[in-house]
């Protein structure tokens, strides 16, 4: 049970850590942030920006290597549908977004050897 809770510690810091890095680069893309874990009845949004009038709700996903798949290939229906619900409530409950046009976008990030590399995959689905 310890080791349960180290490596979910563990994989929560290394979730922050690139969730930081994407923040960081949609900030110099000239995004700004509105909010980050962004958390409601059934779900969670990583990124909750805004870029030219349009509320982007971006999913962060990272791997070592791609042996397996992309990260982005883990952005599946079923998380799709509960990416959507959230963005349903954080507009229910921040009414001053209700008329803004949104989209969904997935930063996926591969890293090795002190190395990462970054996609920004703009309107993903």
């Amino acid at each position: 049970m310890k080791k349960l809770l180290q490596t979910l510690k563990s994989t929560k810091a290394i979730g922050e850590k690139y969730e930081q890095l994407a923040s960081r680069f949609l900030h110099q893309q000239g995004i700004t942030i509105i909010t980050k874990n962004y958390h409601a009845k059934g779900g969670e949004i990583d990124i909750i920006a805004s870029h030219d009038r349009i509320l982007v709700f971006c999913e962060v996903r990272a791997r070592s290597n791609i042996k397996h798949g992309k990260p982005e290939e883990t952005v599946t229906y079923k998380k799709q549908l509960r990416i959507r619900r959230t963005a349903q409530r954080f507009l229910q409950t921040n009414p001053q977004y209700q008329n803004t046009l949104c989209r969904f976008d997935v930063i996926s990030i591969i890293f090795s050897e002190g190395k990462h590399t970054l996609n920004w995959i703009k309107n993903a689905f």
